[in-house]
């Protein structure tokens, strides 16, 4: 069973919408999803109306709970609270503290599959504990000169990490917020591909549109909504390359 990290070390890059459009695809599917929100700010807790918040901090802390149920149907949810902050400050420096969420997941490989995590836009415990827990590592990257920068701590991140021992899965890097009217987003993709090559997905890119912020607000996964069928195919397309079986499924 797999445990697929979206990360990136930069907000803003569209973490919480891969994140909750891939558990909807897997939803829609018929596979049985668990999405762990690492964030403290809970954005995919509140993007899927989470019943109930406080698992995440409760897995990490040893006492895990039952993931609640979501507003969408087949996505069952460990939800971020403000604790995941304090873990984060009182425990970085713990021995073991960075293998806390990988032997806590153990138990629920069993039942879930995949076991989705969204995580924080930034380096410390929780980041380091999603990236250790990886079998697979989406990385989406918005095309723009910035957030480039951001690829690159991740990707030292991920360097270093493996220098230290942990096994780290080879980054999927996926451009998003894809503006096809700007030079500047060609131009960055061009860059992307140029410097990270065959990481860099090469299924398509997310497009820029102001209606996948609706369908955040009203709490939908994109591939629940028709008019976001350009960024659905993406997302559908990075399933089936992390979840092979899903073809015959679909």
């Amino acid at each position: 069973m797999s445990v697929w990290t979206v990360a990136n070390q930069k907000g803003g890059v569209g973490k919480t919408t891969t994140a909750v459009t891939l558990a909807g695809i897997a939803a829609e599917r018929g596979f049985p999803c668990l999405l762990i929100d690492l964030d403290p700010h809970a954005s995919a807790t509140h993007y899927l109306r989470a019943e109930a918040a406080g698992g995440a901090e409760a897995l990490l802390r040893g006492t895990p709970t039952e993931p609640c149920t979501t507003a969408v149907p087949g996505i069952r949810m460990l939800g971020a609270s403000a604790g995941l902050a304090a873990i984060e400050r009182q425990q970085g420096a713990a021995q073991g503290m960075g293998r806390r969420l990988a032997q806590g997941l153990a138990p629920l490989r069993t039942r879930f599959d995949p076991i989705i995590l969204d995580t924080p836009p930034m380096l410390g415990t929780l980041l380091v504990n999603a990236l250790a827990a990886a079998d697979a590592l989406i990385v989406p990257v918005q095309t723009d000169p910035l957030a480039l920068h951001g690829l690159e701590g991740l990707m030292r991140t991920v360097e270093m990490m493996r220098k230290a021992g942990a096994g780290v899965p080879e980054p999927i890097i996926l451009p998003t917020l894809m503006d096809r009217r700007v030079r500047i987003s060609h131009e960055t993709l061009a860059e992307m591909r140029k410097r990270w090559g065959a990481a860099v997905f090469d299924g398509g890119v997310v497009p820029m549109d102001t209606r996948i912020r609706e369908a955040a607000r009203d709490g939908r996964p994109l591939n629940t909504c028709a008019p976001y069928r350009h960024a659905t195919a993406t997302y559908e397309a990075l399933f089936e390359r992390l979840h092979p079986s899903s073809s015959e499924a679909a």
